[in-house]
């Protein structure tokens, strides 16, 4: 990576882009998948120049449908 990060207050709105010709639809997105259809969370824990972190956080299911 060598980009220089993310603005932290914009990342998960959509038309943000930090490429030239890029939508800023990708984060939009996984994070609506993430949270809509598996109950879990898309967050940003790290930006800085070269080096940018998100997690996936995802509810553990038991048997039977027990959280």
């Amino acid at each position: 990576d060598t980009g220089e990060g993310v603005r932290v207050d914009k990342v998960f709105e959509p038309g943000v882009s930090t490429k030239k010709h890029g939508w800023g639809l990708g984060l939009t997105l996984a994070r609506r998948i993430v949270e809509s259809y598996h109950r879990g969370r898309l967050v940003l824990k790290e930006s800085r120049p070269g080096r940018t972190v998100f997690a996936i956080l995802l509810p553990v299911w038991r048997e039977g449908g027990e959280r």
